[in-house]
């Protein structure tokens, strides 16, 4: 049983959505799309190129990684060669798990966010953007797991001291889901009154499922027996098993592909809709200090960051994906008593169809105890963001983002966490420091972000990368980019000139912290 619990819970969990390091940025483009979607109006960019980035992180509240090499060097593959066999694979010892016992609710989330090809523009006269953003997404999470199961999870079944125990009253409930999403995406500058600066921002998104496996346990009571004549084997007898059980076949992710009648109709596994809403308002006391007079008009100097505050709520991933193509869907809710579950049963699950037929197998299901449909929400929450600029380099966000689902449903759920995130930001370079609270607030984290020009590296979980004080995750994530900026003309035409400051107002500008801009005297 534990190979079964092992292909969801170390397998598909680490393959990664917060990006905490970026996506608060002034410069992020595309990136703080995902949070806001107001963000991309009124941007430092003219026009936003994305050309690739990725995320993958994974979180939970029990298990704590305490083995002598990191989890990042086996994602990885790097882990010495002192901790490996003589024919190349990682040694692991149960000792290598360190567990918080006696856990009411273990929860554990995971997730790959690849953002492909994606870009936006400035349409600077109308105060609107446009945006095209296309992504991948995989997400896992694990809830209203009883900590006897987590426990088996993390240790597996070889547990002398709870053979022959019976263990009543369990449950867990595991979802994976994986799909593609684009997104059409619109930013309005709806008002710019003195201080006072609102923006407006929605996205569509069309959803193509790609693949979804699901296990709801809702009663679970079952005893572990060491083998017959096999010590370090073990069978596993269920009393009781009541729950839900359904998937995707593999053929369903093979289908995918850029034929418009995959993007927009109905040969995927599953598709659906949703959306982005969100609004942002800016405290500019010094709105003056910006205005620039161009071919007679004044307006807003559209390369600098205006507000001293900025204040950001939106809610994000609502809509679902119906997986009802019959070809690939499978789904079924049973009850069984005194199942008998032996070594080897579950075994090398290497495609769902395999977990299917063995699933099948051990609880006696045949292809008529299926349906061919059921729905996968997103997973829907509210985002919110304060940024405070304390200097034209220097700034402090908080972020927070809360679950809007219920993680003991099917679906598909975005683990709520708050975060502290100070930066020093530029055009050119960018250093921040996110400090969250992640897993449900259950996990404390600190991260990393790194951006020089159009490329970044982050990580949320310092810790994890470093392999300090047991992580409970790992987290990391990357960007590449190709920007155009706003800029202001040299001269607005013929009939202007730059005013020039002295060297007096140059240093009382300094001096008194004054914000440097560019002006023009109408000469005519």
């Amino acid at each position: 049983m534990r190979i079964l619990f092992c292909f969801f819970f170390l397998t598909y969990t680490l393959q990664a959505q917060q990006w905490l390091g970026i996506s608060s940025s002034n410069y992020a483009g595309t990136y703080n799309i995902y949070s806001n979607p107001a963000n991309i109006a009124d941007s430092r960019y003219k026009f936003f190129l994305n050309v690739a980035g990725g995320n993958v992180e994974f979180t939970n509240n029990y298990a704590g990684w305490a083995a002598p090499y990191s989890f990042f060097g086996v994602v990885t593959n790097t882990v010495p060669s002192q901790y490996r066999a003589s024919n190349g694979l990682i040694g692991f010892r149960n000792s290598y798990i360190e567990e918080a016992v006696n856990k009411p609710n273990t929860v554990a989330f995971g997730a790959v966010d690849v953002k492909g090809p994606s870009m936006f523009y400035t349409f600077e006269k109308a105060k609107l953007a446009i945006g095209f953003t296309s992504r991948l997404r995989v997400l896992n999470n694990l809830a209203n797991t009883t900590s006897d199961v987590a426990h088996i999870m993390a240790k597996g079944t070889f547990l002398p001291t709870l053979y022959g125990v019976p263990q009543t009253n369990n449950h867990f409930t595991m979802n994976l889901n994986s799909y593609t999403e684009m997104g059409l995406s619109l930013g309005f500058v709806v008002r710019e009154q003195d201080q006072d600066f609102f923006k407006v921002g929605l996205t569509l998104k069309r959803l193509n499922g790609l693949l979804n496996v699901h296990y709801l346990a809702n009663n679970l009571d079952y005893t572990i027996t060491q083998t017959a004549g096999r010590p370090t084997r073990q069978d596993i007898l269920f009393s009781n098993v009541e729950g839900t059980f359904g998937m995707t076949s593999s053929n369903g992710f093979r289908s995918a592909s850029f034929d418009p009648n995959w993007l927009f109709g109905n040969l995927a596994a599953g598709t659906g809709y949703g959306f982005d809403i969100g609004v942002v308002y800016e405290f500019r006391p010094d709105f003056d200090k910006y205005d620039i007079k161009i071919k007679g008009k004044w307006q807003s100097d559209g390369t600098k960051n205006k507000y001293l505050y900025r204040i950001g709520v939106a809610l994000v991933d609502v809509g679902q994906i119906n997986f009802n193509n019959p070809n690939y869907v499978n789904v079924t809710s049973f009850a069984r008593t005194n199942v008998m579950v032996l070594p080897g049963t579950f075994n090398k699950i290497d495609s769902p169809e395999r977990l299917y037929n063995q699933t099948n197998n051990a609880f006696n299901l045949s292809p008529s105890d299926y349906q061919h449909s059921f729905v996968s929400v997103l997973p829907m929450a509210f985002s919110a963001n304060f940024d405070y600029k304390i200097s034209e380099k220097i700034y402090l966000n908080s972020t927070w983002i809360q679950s809007l689902r219920n993680p003991n449903k099917s679906g598909m759920v975005q683990a709520s966490m708050f975060a502290i995130i100070p930066r020093f930001e530029t055009k050119r370079a960018e250093v921040s420091l996110p400090i969250a609270l992640q897993n449900g607030y259950k996990n404390f984290t600190i991260g990393l972000l790194g951006r020089i020009g159009p490329i970044f590296l982050g990580t949320d979980n310092l810790m994890g990368i470093l392999n300090v004080a047991n992580p409970k995750g790992i987290s990391a994530y990357f960007g590449l980019f190709l920007p155009i900026f706003r800029s202001l003309p040299d001269v607005p035409n013929g009939c202007y000139v730059e005013s020039k400051t002295t060297l007096r107002q140059e240093l009382r500008n300094v001096l008194n912290k004054r914000k440097q801009k560019r002006r023009w005297n109408n000469i005519r």
